[in-house]
């Protein structure tokens, strides 16, 4: 019982700190918030997730993330929360906790990601227990896979829950979406157009994306790449007075906390070209972005992250061979390896390898379509056709909750904004696909969007505008009922399972035991290896017993060095 208590009284502790720097980074970057009901809140809880990523990728330089840097922290988080004055916060916060319970049911797992034990759990557990070393791609190639979702779980290390806490950022990033959402569609200056695609979202998402044991680092950057990009959408095609800069200023911030989460939302920064060319149309409008604070913490906080890449792997942008610099480094793998692993993963996605397989002739196999056929088979059929499903079967539930809906050819009238706009998604959606076409990989965000924002501008003339009033509120319900039967259908197998992912220490997921060998060198580091995924063993772990790793210290960090 003592168990379950501190779980969720440091879950709803850290959600509130989370909260508080929030509101602090609002305060600082964009001026300060008067009220908590104004509709620049919904930026607030991303932006409490992006400022603590950012602390915690700075810190990690110079310390580890153990529990008193971690307490110190989340204090702060609590005190700002507390001391900075601001009408409505209690609203807010009811708000952000009522959804909170409806959601709690997907905190509750005992099966963890498949690559959790992989490299997601080592990765953050070295973070705390070290600060950062020079080389870690050479212990695996996980950690040449970064993500700033591993810096960020790293600041939940706390006493008594330990590393039980690390997947509470994905339900953070839950709560959040949710409610920019249903902030957003019952807002009386969201365009219909937009409010359907908000729509689309809170069904689509909160039904496919219910299970966190399935999240890994791939789904909360998707979730929230999407509604950026229809923010931009409304903002460029259908906010009624020319675009106001501020607030493409709120986005900003949150696209480079995207694409720190995961590389392959570097095209999203395409959507910047919507926004110069559509609205930006003066050299003065520009300079005004370029020079402004959000911009500056955007551009710094990449640097930093790309900062951790170099550090961990040698290049700039890991695994883009291009930004790779190991043949001018000792202790970093050659730009020709991160080719080679980068392929890996380009034949990964395209259905070309699995655990148990690899197709012959793999170097040619990814190139121009000889991968199409296989894919299609292998995985189109599978998961791709259940999830377009899914979404098709959301298009036709809210259409079937309208009435006198009449197809006329005035619906098919597309702006020369929203064919620009769509060229783009289009385009982000081709580069996705010919490099990396599996969902989890991107693809959520750009199936998404390139099927929903023409059906939704179609959808806008029906003539049901009581939907919005009544109609959603069962819909609401409807979703968040299957939501927990799912969740805890799932929970009630976890219990009966008989192998090491039973619910025996609930309500902490499964973390079997593993053997190691500690592998001491003489300037005061220690690895520990073991065979296959290293779990939760001590930082430096490597995946295998070879004896192929070497030790250096230089101006106090440590290098390992491959040999």
């Amino acid at each position: 019982m003592l168990d379950i208590i501190i779980f969720f009284s440091l879950f709803y502790i850290l959600l509130i700190s989370v909260i508080g720097f929030g509101i602090f980074f609002q305060n600082i970057f964009f001026g300060t918030i008067k009220n908590m009901n104004d509709q620049s809140a919904i930026y607030t809880g991303f932006y409490g997730l992006f400022l603590l990523t950012f602390i915690s990728q700075v810190t990690s330089l110079f310390v580890s993330h153990n529990y008193t840097h971690n307490i110190l922290l989340h204090l702060i988080g609590l005190l700002l929360f507390t001391f900075i004055k601001i009408k409505n916060k209690k609203t807010y916060l009811k708000f952000i906790f009522l959804i909170s319970v409806f959601l709690i049911s997907a905190l509750l797992i005992s099966k963890t990601h498949d690559d959790f034990s992989y490299y997601h759990l080592p990765f953050t557990k070295y973070l705390t227990e070290q600060k950062v070393i020079f080389g870690m791609g050479n212990l695996g190639h996980g950690y040449k896979l970064l993500s700033s979702l591993f810096f960020l779980n790293s600041t939940f290390y706390l006493p008594f829950i330990e590393y039980f806490s690390f997947h509470f950022s994905l339900i953070f990033f839950l709560i959040f979406f949710n409610f920019f959402l249903l902030k957003e569609i019952f807002s009386k200056n969201t365009h219909d157009v937009i409010k359907f695609l908000y729509l689309f979202a809170f069904l689509f998402f909160n039904l496919s994306f219910n299970r966190i044991a399935e999240y890994g680092t791939d789904k909360v950057g998707q979730l929230l790449i999407v509604i950026l990009t229809i923010k931009i959408f409304q903002h460029t095609c259908y906010d009624k007075n020319k675009l106001r800069i501020s607030n493409i200023l709120f986005i900003i911030p949150l696209i480079g906390f995207c694409i720190s989460l995961k590389t392959y939302f570097l095209p999203y920064i395409l959507l910047g070209l919507i926004i110069i060319f559509l609205d930006l149309k003066s050299f003065e409008n520009f300079k005004k972005i370029f020079y402004s604070k959000p911009f500056f913490i955007f551009s710094i906080s990449l640097i930093i992250c790309f900062i951790h890449h170099f550090i961990s792997t040698g290049c700039i942008v890991s695994p883009i061979s291009a930004t790779c610099f190991g043949n001018n480094l000792d202790w970093a793998n050659s730009a020709n390896n991160y080719e080679n692993f980068s392929k890996g993963l380009e034949r990964w996605a395209k259905a070309g390898t699995g655990p148990d397989f690899k197709v012959e002739n793999s170097l040619t196999y990814i190139e121009n379509f000889n991968w199409i056929s296989r894919w299609y088979t292998n995985y189109f059929l599978g998961k791709f056709l259940d999830q377009l499903l899914l979404l098709i079967s959301v298009f036709l539930i809210i259409f079937l909750l309208f009435k006198n809906f009449k197809l006329k050819k005035e619906l098919f009238n597309f702006s020369k904004k929203h064919l620009f706009f769509y060229t783009i998604i289009f385009t982000i959606f081709l580069i996705w696909f010919l490099k990396h076409p599996q969902l989890r990989y991107g693809g959520y965000p750009v199936i998404f969007l390139t099927t929903s924002i023409p059906i939704a501008i179609i959808f806008q003339k029906m003539q049901n505008k009581n939907f919005y009033m009544k109609n959603f509120k069962y819909l609401i319900l409807l979703v968040l009922i299957i939501f927990n039967f799912k969740n805890i259908n799932r929970i009630n197998k976890e219990f009966k399972r008989t192998d090491y992912y039973k619910f025996d220490n609930f309500p902490f997921y499964a973390i079997p035991d593993k053997k190691f060998i500690a592998d001491k060198f003489p300037v005061g580091l220690t690895i520990y290896k073991t065979k296959g995924h290293c779990w939760n063993v001590p930082s430096p772990c490597k995946g295998n017993l070879k004896n192929n790793i070497e030790v250096k210290m230089n101006n106090g960090y440590y290098f390992l060095y491959k040999f």
